[in-house]
């Protein structure tokens, strides 16, 4: 490890090593009827991941797609919107062809110069993230370009050592997609369990149970429709003021950009260092508080990973009125279905929003007291070890990061 940090480094742009092609991707429409390559937007990359069996179809040429492929160890990142700056590294999860769209830039690594892989952590380092946030242009929708992008700078050592680093990092990141295959296993037996209990009503005895008409029709007897602020707090963040950021200060604002679909984005752009006076409790993140995206892609929900984070307007957090209830607000929030209906009683047109009040004032069926403690009993511990996971990732990747900065 000391002969590595001591090595001698070459500090250059980016425009050195890579290339880019085209700066803009493939503007088409989105079909789920399997024709054409996978289409990836610009929402489908989630806190540096892409779940490709939920990525869409597109029709394209064979002339534009060869234009639009990617390949593995291509890097894409966002240009525009609230998650600017955030890159996919293209690796042995693609198994089909793949094109990528407008509002995303596909960068191709010279390999004679640099290994993508460590090039990759580069693109997820606190070294990139402090150079993206001085270089956004755009007072609506900041963003940043490619040719912005290309005059960025980086510290490498010589090829060979690249290619050890990029080894040593790698151990790191096998570790953190084991735990992430982990928590889906997880989220997706939990998930299950809650549909075939809250949604299909069949729940354990559920053929000895009597059933009653509704305005949201049958329903179990002792159960009712009532409103989502039943059993759930829907709070909304606090509008810090831009002159109280502090690069130095020990809290960490959290946006519409740290919240993607099921996974917490940890870097944050601003910080601050006091805390207002009439900052209400709810808005002192702790790991494992709900979050509700208002803004933009409406509807998603992440759980917090870390400690001295705060919320920004924009942002909800969901709190049970019951903390029994934890995960049952979890598994709500997370079905496609419900994620559909937040959308679609959100307002606007350039950039949807959605109201914490509506939201909490939707009608949903409120199971039975018993039912609900039964499915706390088996759904808490399962939701406190996804907490857990993301926990020891966030360690990981400190420790990965660490070790980055001495590295490059």
């Amino acid at each position: 490890m000391e002969k590595l940090k001591n090595v001698e480094r070459k500090t250059q742009k980016i425009e050195e090593i890579f290339s880019v092609g085209p700066q803009y991707g493939y503007t088409a429409s989105a079909n789920d009827k399997k024709i054409g390559p996978r289409f990836l937007r610009i929402t489908d990359i989630q806190g540096n991941v892409v779940d490709w069996e939920t990525v869409p179809f597109c029709e394209i040429s064979n002339a534009e797609k060869s234009k639009y492929l990617l390949q593995k160890e291509d890097l894409v990142f966002a240009r525009t919107g609230a998650t600017t700056g955030m890159s996919y590294f293209v690796n042995s999860d693609l198994s089909e062809e793949a094109v990528f769209a407008s509002y995303l830039i596909r960068l191709r690594f010279n390999k004679n110069k640099c290994d993508p892989r460590l090039l990759k952590y580069f693109f997820q380092s606190k070294n990139y993230w402090g150079q993206v946030r001085g270089s956004l242009s755009g007072s609506a929708q900041p963003g940043i370009n490619a040719v912005t992008l290309s005059q960025l700078v980086v510290s490498l050592p010589d090829l060979s050592t690249q290619r050890k680093v990029a080894d040593i990092l790698d151990v790191y990141d096998a570790k953190i997609e084991n735990n992430n295959l982990i928590i889906k296993k997880l989220e997706t037996i939990a998930q299950y369990i809650f549909d075939e209990w809250f949604v299909k009503f069949r729940f354990p005895e559920h053929k000895d149970i009597k059933f009653v008409n509704s305005e949201m029709g049958k329903i179990p007897e002792k159960w009712r429709i009532g409103r989502v602020k039943d059993l759930i707090h829907v709070e909304s963040g606090f509008p810090f003021s831009s002159s109280i950021f502090d690069d130095s200060g020990k809290y960490k604002l959290v946006t519409i950009r740290n919240v993607q679909d099921g996974s917490f984005v940890t870097e944050c752009e601003n910080y601050i260092g006091t805390l207002p006076d009439k900052l209400p409790a709810h808005c002192m993140l702790r790991s494992g508080n709900i979050l509700l995206s208002l803004t933009g892609n409406v509807g998603r929900i992440c759980l917090v990973n870390g400690n001295d984070y705060v919320l920004n307007q924009r942002v909800s957090v969901l709190i049970p009125v019951k903390e029994r209830d934890r995960a049952y607000t979890y598994f709500l929030f997370r079905r496609k279905d419900f994620q559909n209906l937040l959308i679609s009683i959100s307002k606007g047109t350039a950039q949807l929003n959605l109201s914490p009040v509506e939201t909490k004032n939707l009608e949903i069926v409120i199971p039975g007291e018993n039912m609900l403690e039964r499915y706390a009993k088996i759904a808490m511990p399962t939701y406190n070890k996804i907490v857990e996971i993301h926990s020891e990732n966030l360690k990981l990747k400190e420790s990965r990061d660490q070790l980055l900065a001495k590295l490059i």
